[in-house]
């Protein structure tokens, strides 16, 4: 007989979902070449005008994502819909992009 699928736990659900988010926001403060979304936020206060306008953006960016990803994780442990894909979690997140 085929064996069953493995079926993750809602705490490995959470972890990974919570992996992907991380990884999402990193990715793109590497664009700029921050370590990730941490560094490029402590740049919020940089004496270099590129460099506070890009750590304030990195902040509220990371604030507006993350706040989407709690969201969607909060409807998925209700039961109030089904987990969605990684793909369907970075599309429902708030579009990045720098400011010029």
């Amino acid at each position: 007989p085929e064996p069953e699928p493995y079926i993750p736990t809602p705490e490995e659900q959470q972890a990974e979902f919570t992996a992907v988010i991380q990884a999402h926001l990193d990715r793109f403060a590497q664009t700029r070449n921050y370590d990730g979304i941490l560094s490029a936020a402590t740049y919020a206060t940089s004496t270099v005008a590129k460099f506070r306008g890009e750590g304030q953006y990195a902040v509220e960016a990371r604030d507006l994502t993350w706040a989407k990803g709690y969201e969607i994780m909060d409807a998925v442990m209700s039961g109030a819909r089904p987990m969605p894909t990684i793909e369907e979690v970075i599309a429902e997140l708030p579009a990045l992009a720098w400011p010029e």
